[in-house]
């Protein structure tokens, strides 16, 4: 029995490596997220489940075939083209598609090397010291009234 989430073949990864540096980019200092191995991410997520996985090897072809009708393997597309096929698979594909973004995003805001490039750094419970609450925020919704009627 495996204890790993692998559920796509090496011509599966190249392609969602692909499609993820389409969604995410290489900007200045900042790498792409296929680049940067996100789609190991994703495909770990989506191992978890049966309807995760059907899901994104679904898509996949779905992303594939769109490719194919541009005239060429989605790697070897021009970014337009890319974007192009994306578009076709959001259109046609929507929950799949809402779903690869947001895997890709919580991949991506998480890795530590993105997080570094970002200077972010988690809040320490020792030293982290949340600004007061300012009561006044409150006024707008206290002068509007009750909008939800209690059964």
């Amino acid at each position: 029995m495996t204890t790993t989430n692998d559920i796509l073949s090496s011509e599966q990864r190249a392609l969602m490596a692909a499609v993820l540096n389409r969604i995410v980019p290489a900007q200045n200092e900042m790498p792409g997220a296929g680049d940067l191995g996100i789609a190991g991410f994703v495909e770990s997520v989506a191992g978890g489940s049966p309807e995760t996985r059907r899901r994104l090897l679904e898509g996949l072809v779905q992303i594939d075939l769109a490719a194919a009708e541009r005239g060429a393997d989605f790697a070897a597309l021009s970014a337009e083209a890319q974007t192009d096929a994306l578009r076709a698979v959001e259109s046609s594909a929507p929950e799949f598609f809402q779903y690869l973004v947001t895997q890709t995003y919580r991949g991506y805001y998480t890795n530590e090397t993105v997080t570094e490039l970002l200077s972010y750094r988690a809040p320490n419970r020792e030293d982290y010291v949340p600004l007061p609450f300012d009561e006044s925020l409150l006024e707008p919704v206290r002068e509007r009234g009750q909008i939800w009627v209690s059964t």
